[in-house]
C-alpha cells in the first residue's frame, strides 16, 4: 500500500462546499461542547468542592444521551431531519448562552447548571442522528466514506483538543468565555 492510499482522504472538502459547511460548523462546535463540559465541571467544582456534585455533570450529561439515543433515531425517520437539526442546535445555542450569563453575572445554584447540561444533550441526543444522515445527502457515494472518515476524525479531535482549550480559557477568562465561545461555534 502506498503513501497515497495511507493518507486521509480530504477530496469532500475541497469538492462539496456544503459539506465543507458543515463540517466545520460540525467541528467548532465539537469543539466549543467539549470546552463547555471542563467549563461546567469546574464551576460545578469551585461552587461545591464537592467530587459528588462534579461526578454528576457526566450523569446530566449521559443519562439524556443514553435514554434519548435509544429513541432519536426513529424520531428522525418520522420528521424532517433539516428541522429536527435545526430545532436541536437552537437549544444548544439556548442553553450555552444561559449558561454563559448565569456565569458571568452571578454563578446559578448547581441544580441550575446540571438541567442545563441535561438539555443540552436532549438537544444532542435528538441532533445527532439527524445530522448523520445530511453526508450521504451531501456528497457523492463515490465520497460518502471519505465524508464519515473526516466527520469522525474531527469529533475525534474536538475529543482531545477541546478539554485543554476549554482549561486554557477558564484559566485565563473565566467560565464565561467558555459558554460564549460554545455559544458562538453553534453560528458557524
Amino acid at each position: 500500500m502506498g503513501l497515497s492510499r495511507s493518507v486521509i482522504d480530504v477530496s469532500p472538502l475541497r469538492t462539496s462546499a456544503p459539506f465543507r459547511r458543515l463540517w466545520a460548523g460540525q467541528t467548532l462546535s465539537g469543539l466549543g461542547g467539549q470546552m463547555t463540559l471542563v467549563a461546567v465541571m469546574f464551576q460545578v467544582w469551585d461552587a461545591t468542592r464537592s467530587t459528588v456534585w462534579t461526578g454528576a455533570v457526566g450523569l446530566a450529561q449521559a443519562v439524556p444521551l443514553v435514554a434519548l439515543g435509544l429513541f432519536a433515531g426513529a424520531l428522525v425517520d418520522r420528521v424532517d431531519r433539516r428541522t429536527v437539526y435545526l430545532v436541536t442546535i437552537t437549544g444548544q445555542t439556548v442553553c450555552a448562552v444561559l449558561l454563559a450569563v448565569q456565569a458571568v453575572l452571578e454563578p446559578a445554584p448547581v441544580a441550575l447548571v446540571l438541567a442545563l447540561v441535561a438539555l443540552e444533550s436532549c438537544c444532542s441526543a435528538a441532533g445527532g442522528p439527524a445530522s448523520r444522515t445530511f453526508v450521504p445527502e451531501l456528497l457523492p457515494e463515490h465520497q460518502v466514506a471519505a465524508g464519515l472518515a473526516l466527520r469522525r476524525i474531527s469529533f475525534q479531535g474536538a475529543m482531545l483538543l477541546g478539554p485543554a482549550l476549554g482549561g486554557l480559557l477558564v484559566g485565563a477568562w473565566g467560565t464565561g468565555a467558555c459558554y460564549a465561545i460554545d455559544a458562538l461555534t453553534f453560528a458557524a
